[in-house]
């Protein structure tokens, strides 16, 4: 049995702790992962037991326009791992066993329908971002405030092929990495 557990609660602070909770709570062997701005392209997966977890294709939109694919670890089978990091949380599985894939589905993801939001976004994310980074002794600096995000900006370029979103990424590089410098003792 799959059950489709979506994250649609308001100021989640900890991601990790909030998508291990709905496996804690889900009555079926396998649950598919979607946040509020996300969705599936076909509710029909194939799943083969021998794998503990399966990686699928997101498409990325910015704005109603496409920005590039990446592959994201969001079908989960209950006991065999578990989810780490308060934001950009990765799932982190009990054995070496390899992620299947799913080739035939993907999940589309909406990251912003107008700029204003998605500004309030990345200034919500930021902050977690840093908080998180102190919480695990990363460290900032004058060298990482001005060059990650212009190399954030540079991949996310050559990746989206989209000047806006890759402005928007280095936005929240530079935030992030200026709040932890902020926070440091």
């Amino acid at each position: 049995m799959l059950s489709i557990l979506i994250l649609n609660k308001p100021n989640i602070t900890d991601f990790a702790s909030v998508r291990n909770d709905l496996l804690a709570k889900s009555k079926s062997d396998w649950n598919l992962f979607l946040d509020s701005d996300e969705r599936i392209k076909s509710e029909e997966i194939k799943i083969n037991n021998y794998y503990d977890c399966y990686l699928f294709k997101r498409k990325n939109y910015f704005l109603g326009q496409y920005v590039g694919t990446d592959k994201i670890i969001r079908l989960i089978k209950k006991g065999t791992g578990k989810f780490v990091r308060e934001v950009h949380e990765v799932w982190l599985p009990k054995t070496s066993h390899p992620a299947g894939v799913i080739s035939d589905n993907y999940i589309i993801h909406n990251t912003a329908d107008n700029l204003a939001d998605y500004i309030k976004k990345i200034n919500y994310y930021s902050d977690l971002h840093a908080k998180a980074n102190l919480k695990e002794g990363k460290k900032s600096n004058l060298s990482k405030i001005i060059f990650f995000p212009i190399a954030k900006f540079i991949v996310t370029l050559i990746k989206s092929k989209h000047l806006v979103f890759s402005i928007m990424q280095s936005l929240h590089s530079f935030l992030a990495w200026t709040k932890l410098y902020f926070l440091q003792p």
